[in-house]
Formats: C-alpha cells, sequence, structure tokens
C-alpha cells in the first residue's frame, strides 16, 4: 500500500503590468483567450495590478466582464489634458542609474503634480465609468501606486483608506499625462514609474504568473528579478502583438489588433499553465 500523500495545491499570485489602453485591450484577449482554454485566471491567490493591469485585475478579481473595457462608453467629464512638457524630464530621470530610486520617484511626483492634466476628480470619474463598478472585489487584489512625498511603492487592498475607483486612478496616473490623485491627504502616481509589473510584491508564493505588456520596451527592475524559488511564467507580447500595438499606447487604432493579439497568445499561455493551474469548481 503506498503511503504517498497527494501534492499540495501551490499558491499562486498573478501580476498584471502596465501598459495604456493597448495594454488593457492585450491583457483583455489574454484573460479572455485564456478562460476559453479552461484556464480561469481569477482563481489566483494573489492579484497584483499596475496601471493597465490594476484595471484588468480588478474586473478579474471581481469576476465581471472583461469586453467590456472594450465597449466605448460615452465621456462622462471634461477629457483629459496632457501636459508633455514634463515627460522628457520624467524619462530621462527615470532612466538614470546611481542614483537613490526614492528621491527620483520623489522628483518625479513633483513634475507630475506641477502638470496641467486636468481636474483630478475628472479622472476618477473617468476610471470609475471605464471599470463599471465601485466595491473591493472579495478576492484578494493588490493595486500599486506611488506617494509623491516619499517615493515609495504603496500597494492599495481593501482594508486600506482608498476607495478601489480612487486605487485605480493612483494606479493609472501617468505623470504628464494624467494628474496625481490625493488619497487620505497625500499624493499618489502611476505604479508604473517603479516598475512595469512591481512582481516583488508576490514573493512567497509557490507559483507567480506575470503578464508583462511592456516587456519588450522596460526590462525587469532588480527587485522584480529577486522572486525567490518560485515557479515563475511570463507572457510577454510576441512580434506580432509588438507591431500591433504600435508607438502610441493611447491610439485607439491599435485596440483592436492589440485585443486580437492577446486572444492569439492565449493558447501558448493556456499549455504552460495548465499544469498546476487549479480547475473552476462547477456552479451549485
Amino acid at each position: 500500500m503506498s503511503d504517498a500523500r497527494p501534492a499540495e495545491k501551490p499558491t499562486i499570485a498573478l501580476v498584471l503590468g502596465g501598459g495604456g489602453p493597448v495594454g488593457i485591450a492585450w491583457l483583455s484577449g489574454l484573460a479572455l483567450g485564456l478562460r476559453d482554454a479552461g484556464i480561469d485566471i481569477s482563481l489566483a491567490d494573489r492579484i497584483i495590478g499596475t496601471s493597465a493591469g490594476a484595471v484588468v485585475g480588478s474586473i478579474i478579481a471581481a469576476g465581471t466582464d472583461l469586453s467590456a473595457l472594450l465597449t466605448p462608453r460615452p465621456p462622462r467629464s471634461e477629457p483629459a489634458r496632457h501636459d508633455y512638457t514634463p515627460l522628457l524630464e520624467i524619462a530621462s530621470l527615470l532612466r538614470a542609474v546611481d542614483q537613490d530610486r526614492d528621491l527620483v520617484l520623489q522628483r518625479v511626483g513633483e513634475l507630475a503634480l506641477g502638470a496641467d492634466t486636468g481636474d483630478p476628480a475628472a479622472h476618477i470619474d473617468r476610471i470609475g465609468s471605464l471599470v463599471g463598478f465601485a466595491d473591493w472585489p472579495e478576492r484578494e487584489l493588490l493595486i500599486t501606486a506611488v506617494d509623491i512625498g516619499s517615493g515609495t511603492l504603496t500597494a492599495w487592498t481593501r482594508e486600506g483608506p482608498a476607495t478601489l475607483v480612487q486605487a485605480l486612478a493612483s494606479s493609472t496616473a501617468v505623470p504628464g499625462v494624467f494628474p496625481p490623485i490625493e488619497i487620505a491627504g497625500r499624493h499618489y502616481i502611476d505604479g508604473g514609474v517603479r516598475s512595469t509589473v512591481n512582481a516583488d510584491l508576490a514573493v512567497g508564493y509557490d507559483a507567480i504568473v506575470i503578464l508583462e505588456p511592456l516587456a519588450h520596451i522596460y526590462p525587469r527592475t532588480r527587485a522584480d528579478r529577486a522572486l525567490g524559488n518560485a515557479r515563475e511564467v511570463s507572457v510577454v507580447p510576441d512580434d506580432i502583438a509588438i507591431a500591433a500595438f504600435g508607438t502610441d499606447l493611447f491610439a485607439d487604432a491599435a485596440l483592436g489588433p492589440a485585443y486580437e493579439s492577446g486572444l492569439r497568445q492565449a493558447g501558448g499561455a493556456a499549455a504552460e499553465l495548465e499544469e498546476f493551474w487549479p480547475v473552476a469548481r462547477p456552479a451549485g
């Protein structure tokens, strides 16, 4: 008689990276394609979202319809005003090496706070309209943003002071494009200025699945590469997807091709995940 015990179910963290509206489209196609292939990524034990990945991650965690992200919605508030003047300095700062990273991010935050990017309430309203719900999901969801005052990473959760929509607005507050978001007396910008994935928030999980829309542009940070002994699966845009993305992550014309690329890549991703991904229990 065998005394072998069944293997314990691995703990899984799902990491969704930033990438603007084009990244949202690619992630949505990938998630829907995985679902059709039998991989329900909402079953991850922890979902970590940065910027575009925060938007998609919130919908995955809530179990609502991802296809709604691709349905144009009438604007509910003033359109965003983009002040591109500080972006060159911001890009230069973020490429800096051998500098105190927290101080660099503080300076990026100062530039973002001084840019003419419209009313923060309008951005909160815009994001709320995009996701279509306001309550934090029951599943464990972390939404990343950077505190301008300290230059450090904040991971919003349902237990924190931010509403879901405030957290999403702060995580998507691209400096120089959207305004910083004030929460509990402090200002926050896009978590992607610290890392496009912030995968180190997944350390300690047995398996870490990272969906990286901007892997072809931004290399992993040192913290993102130090994931311990976790089994890691990374899904990145292939050459066809990169061509579909183009150079403007806000281009409406790229949304459909990016979504289709995500759908197409889902089959290969599912083959990597099916060995350890949990199977959803039938309803009822």
